[in-house]
C-alpha cells in the first residue's frame, strides 16, 4: 500500500522560508585608493628603496573577501599584462603590482593599523636586479612566519622564524 500525503495545506516553518528568499547580493565595487596610494609613497623609499621603480596600482573593494570565513584586509598580486596594458602611460610599462585594501575592514583600522597593512603587503615584494643590465625583476615571496597561536603557545619559539619575530616584537 502506498501512502500519499498532502503537502498543499502544510505551512513552512519559518527558517525554511527564509532560506527560500533570494538574499540581495551588494556588488563588488573596485575604486583607486590615494589613501593608500599616499602610504605606498611614504614607505617605499624609506623601507623598500628597490621597488621605487615599481609601479603600484593602489585600488579599494567594498566589501573583504574571505579565506576560511575570514575577511582578508588586503592583498598585492603581479599585475597581469591586461593591468599593465590598461595603466600604461608613455614612457612606461604600467602597473608592476596591484595592492588591493578591504573597506569594510579598513576603516575599522587606526592610522597605525593601516600602515602596518600596507608595510605588510610591500613586504612581499621583491626587486631582484639583473647583474648585466641593472634593471630589477619584479617577483613575490610568501612571509617567513607562518604560524597558529596555538602551536606556538604549546611549542613556543621552535623554529627560527618564530625566533626571528619573537625577537622583533616591541615589548
Amino acid at each position: 500500500m502506498v501512502h500519499i500525503h498532502d503537502t498543499s495545506n502544510h505551512k513552512e516553518n519559518d527558517a525554511v522560508r527564509n532560506k527560500k528568499e533570494k538574499v540581495v547580493q551588494v556588488p563588488l565595487l573596485i575604486s583607486s585608493s590615494e589613501a593608500v596610494q599616499n602610504i605606498v609613497k611614504k614607505i617605499i623609499p624609506e623601507h623598500y628603496p628597490d621597488l621605487v621603480g615599481a609601479n603600484i596600482l593602489c585600488l579599494c573593494r567594498n566589501k573583504a573577501s574571505k579565506a576560511a570565513g575570514i575577511p582578508i584586509p588586503g592583498a598585492i598580486r603581479k599585475a597581469n599584462p591586461t593591468e599593465r596594458y590598461l595603466t600604461s602611460k608613455e614612457g612606461d610599462d604600467g602597473s608592476t603590482y596591484v595592492l588591493t585594501v578591504a573597506l569594510d575592514v579598513w576603516n575599522d583600522l587606526q592610522p597605525n593599523q593601516r600602515l602596518a597593512l600596507v608595510d605588510h603587503l610591500l613586504a612581499k615584494c621583491v626587486a631582484i636586479a639583473d647583474e648585466t643590465t641593472g634593471d630589477y625583476k619584479y617577483g613575490l615571496r610568501p612571509p617567513q612566519v607562518q604560524e597558529f597561536p596555538e602551536v606556538a603557545e604549546r611549542n613556543g619559539k621552535w623554529n627560527q622564524g618564530l625566533i626571528e619575530l619573537g625577537d622583533a616584537l616591541r615589548p
